[in-house]
């Protein structure tokens, strides 16, 4: 699998989230974990076991919280190559809009793969599922906050992305955050 690839899904996930940037009230808050210990991957969900945006929602917990979903049944993508779905949610009041997306590819991208790209980096977090985080010039600053270009966290051939436009409640929310919220969705998969 090309690298090249990559920009198309960020982007994606980019659009989705500055579509509704015109659009949280309440302080971001890291998803509750419900699990513990190591789950390595055994094999991705099948496509009518993807979860929707209400369940995205309630495992994001407080990220979301507040925040309207744009379309409870959110994006779904498939193709012979991968299969998947993106989730919005956002605030009238303070602007702010959050999106999460949910890719199993075929071709799923390895840590080679992000080495070579410069976009590796190594998380225990995510190393306890078996995964690592992709971010842009493998720089992963947990304080920074989510942009539109958030950290993709891969497990086997599951990709999960979250990412938000920086408004209103949603400017408070953290990449360490994210980490944790696109952990705790891959963990609600198993």
């Amino acid at each position: 699998m090309s690298v090249f690839r990559i920009p198309g899904r960020l982007g994606l996930l980019a659009v989705a989230v500055c579509a509704f940037a015109a659009c949280g009230t309440e302080d971001a808050q890291a998803p509750q974990q419900t699990a513990s210990g190591p789950q390595l991957v055994s094999a991705p969900p099948p496509r009518d076991a993807l979860p929707d945006c209400p369940r995205l929602a309630s495992t994001l917990g407080g990220m979301v919280a507040g925040l309207d979903a744009v379309d409870d049944a959110g994006t779904r993508q498939d193709s012979p190559e991968s299969y998947g779905i993106s989730c919005a949610w956002r605030s009238p009041d303070d602007g702010a809009a959050v999106g999460a997306i949910v890719i199993v590819d075929n071709e799923p991208l390895t840590a080679h793969d992000m080495q070579r790209a410069g976009m590796y980096v190594e998380d225990p977090r995510v190393a306890a599922l078996g995964g690592f985080v992709a971010i842009p010039d493998a720089l992963l600053d947990g304080n920074a906050p989510l942009g539109p270009v958030g950290p993709q966290v891969i497990v086997g051939p599951v990709t999960v992305t979250l990412a938000s436009n920086g408004r209103g409640r949603a400017a408070d929310i953290t990449l360490d955050q994210a980490v944790d919220g696109a952990v705790a969705v891959h963990r609600s998969m198993r």
